[in-house]
C-alpha cells in the first residue's frame, strides 16, 4: 500500500496537467491500495471547491461517493467517512466539519463545540455565540 498526497488526486481527478495526470494514472492503477488519511481528504474537497477548480458541492459529493466505493482506495476508516458525507450531503457547513464531528464520534466525544455558525442546528454539535 502507498500513500497519496492531495496534489496526485487533485491530478487525477481534474486532468489539468497532462504529463501529471499521466503519473497520478499509472501510480493508482498499480494493483496495489492507495491510502487516503483525512487530512487528504480535506485538501482535496477544499482545492476543487476552491477558486481554481470550482467544483459544485454536488460533484464533490459524487467523487467522494465514487473514491469510497473503489477498491483502488483506502481510508482510515470507511466508515467514518460515509458518516461525515452522509452529513455532508444534507448540512450547509463543509465537509471538513463533518469529518472533524465523525472522527471525534468515533473517537468517543459526546458532541463537537465549535464557533462555526454553519454548524448550528447540526447534529452532534453546539454552536457558541
Amino acid at each position: 500500500m502507498i500513500g497519496l498526497d492531495t496534489n496526485i488526486l487533485v491530478r487525477y481527478l481534474t486532468r489539468d496537467d497532462e504529463p501529471q495526470w499521466q503519473q497520478a494514472s499509472e501510480v493508482i492503477q498499480q494493483n496495489q491500495p492507495c491510502f487516503i488519511a483525512n487530512i487528504v481528504l480535506c485538501e482535496l474537497v477544499w482545492v476543487l471547491r476552491g477558486a481554481n477548480y470550482r467544483f459544485q458541492k454536488a460533484e464533490v459529493i459524487g467523487i467522494l461517493e465514487a473514491m469510497l466505493h473503489s477498491a483502488a482506495f483506502e481510508f482510515e476508516s470507511r466508515s467514518t467517512l460515509d458518516q461525515a458525507l452522509q452529513q455532508y450531503k444534507q448540512g450547509k457547513a463543509d465537509f471538513s466539519d463533518y469529518l472533524i464531528g465523525a472522527v471525534s464520534r468515533q473517537a468517543g466525544c459526546t458532541g463537537i463545540v465549535s464557533f462555526d455558525g454553519e454548524l448550528k442546528g447540526e447534529r452532534g454539535f453546539q454552536c457558541l455565540d
